[in-house]
C-alpha cells in the first residue's frame, strides 16, 4: 500500500532516534550476512560485493548467474526473519527516487532482467511508477503487505538503489550492495531481542 508524503513524515517521526545523514551516529546495529556454509564464492564477503560483478579489476571474479543464485539464496535465507515484523514501511533513501538510475523502460534481456521487470511491475501494480517530471514526489513511501515484497525491494537495494526499511517503531534497516542485512535498533533491549531471534531463525554470520 503507498503512503503519501505527509502520512509518511507523521509515521517515521516515530523513529526520531535514526539519524538519515550521519549513519555513524547511530548505535546499537547489528549487520549480518549469509552463514559460511552458503556462500558458493567462499570468500565473497571480501569481495566489492555488486561492483564485482563482471569486473576485470577486481579481486574476487563474478558473474551475472553467481550473483543472481547469490541474490536468491540470500533473500530466501532472511524472509523467516523478516516476516517476525508486524508493520514495516520502505521510503527511497533522501534525494534517491523510486526508479533509482536504472532506467526501466531500457532494460537488457540477460541474467539481470527478471528481477527488474518484476520490481517494475510491482511499482506499476503499487501505483508508484510516474513518467513524469516532478519537483516534488507526491509518494515517498510503501507498506509491505506481502513478504515477497521484500525480495523485490531487496534485489533492487543490493544492485545499488538505496531504500530504508522502518519497522515496528524501533528498527530501520537495510540490504546493502555486499549482500548483508544491516539494522540500527531504538536501544540496547531491542538490540539484544532482535539478535537472540536472529541467531535462531538464520544462524548468520555476524559481520559487526
Amino acid at each position: 500500500m503507498k503512503i503519501h508524503t505527509a502520512k509518511l513524515l507523521t509515521i517515521l517521526s516515530e523513529y526520531r532516534f535514526f539519524d538519515w545523514e550521519h549513519q555513524k551516529n547511530n548505535k546499537h546495529r547489528i549487520m549480518i550476512g549469509l552463514p559460511e556454509n552458503m556462500l558458493i564464492i567462499k570468500e565473497f564477503y571480501q569481495s566489492f560485493g555488486f561492483d564485482s560483478v563482471e569486473n576485470p579489476y577486481s579481486n574476487i571474479k563474478l558473474s551475472k548467474k553467481q550473483w543472481v543464485h547469490m541474490e536468491d539464496l540470500f533473500f530466501q535465507w532472511i524472509i523467516p526473519y523478516l516476516s517476525t515484523f508486524e508493520l514495516t514501511i520502505v521510503t527511497p533513501f533522501l534525494s534517491n527516487d523510486w526508479e533509482g538510475e536504472c532506467h526501466l523502460d531500457d532494460i537488457m534481456d540477460d541474467e539481470f532482467a527478471d528481477a527488474y521487470k518484476a520490481y517494475k511491475s510491482f511499482l506499476i501494480g503499487n501505483g508508484l511508477y510516474d513518467h513524469t517530471s516532478t519537483l516534488i514526489e507526491n509518494c515517498r513511501g510503501y507498506q509491505i503487505d506481502h513478504i515477497g515484497d521484500f525480495s523485490i525491494l531487496g534485489k533492487m537495494a543490493v544492485r545499488n538503489h538505496h531504500y530504508l526499511f522502518f519497522a515496528d517503531g524501533d528498527k530501520v534497516f537495510k540490504f546493502t550492495d555486499s549482500l548483508t542485512f544491516q539494522m540500527y535498533c531504538k536501544n540496547e533491549e531491542v538490540l539484544h531481542h532482535e539478535k537472540r531471534k536472529i541467531e535462531q531463525l538464520l544462524n548468520p554470520d555476524f559481520l559487526s
